[in-house]
């Protein structure tokens, strides 16, 4: 079975070369759209290093939980120190994280305000795509 998945990424050591890593690797776990990528102040941390941000919609067989393990190890890789408990709280390669299934508002409404502005790019494909994902199953 198909999910569609309403995410974000963000980045501000080198984000845009991790950004373009992030991409390549997320190709292998399904179909990605994303929205412009926009750079945002730190939110809940103490950083001068700006962040660089985006919405992404996956289409993947995966399950929420085998996503997050994909998208954790794929933090990883790129550097970040998951097992820090502070990770939360420092500059990070990349932090990519799911806010639910695309097709349920609930999920847009979790965006957070600094992406708000990036929404219109996506949320009308979402709404395509869910719908052929919901005739495929027909």
């Amino acid at each position: 079975m198909r999910r569609l998945f309403l995410c974000t990424m963000g980045a501000n050591i080198a984000p845009e070369k991790n950004f373009a890593k992030a991409r390549e690797r997320l190709k292998t776990l399904g179909h990605a759209h994303y929205s412009r990528a926009i750079y945002t102040r730190p939110v809940a941390m103490q950083s001068q290093a700006q962040f660089l941000n985006a919405l992404l919609l996956i289409d993947t067989p995966l399950t929420a939980l085998e996503l997050k393990q994909q998208f954790n190890q794929i933090e990883i890789d790129l550097g970040r120190d998951r097992d820090d408990p502070l990770s939360s709280q420092k500059d990070r390669p990349m932090d990519i994280d799911i806010l639910g299934e695309a097709q349920y508002d609930d999920s847009w409404q979790q965006v957070p305000e600094y992406l708000t502005a990036v929404i219109k790019s996506l949320r009308p494909l979402a709404t395509e795509l869910a719908r052929d994902m919901e005739f495929s199953h027909d």
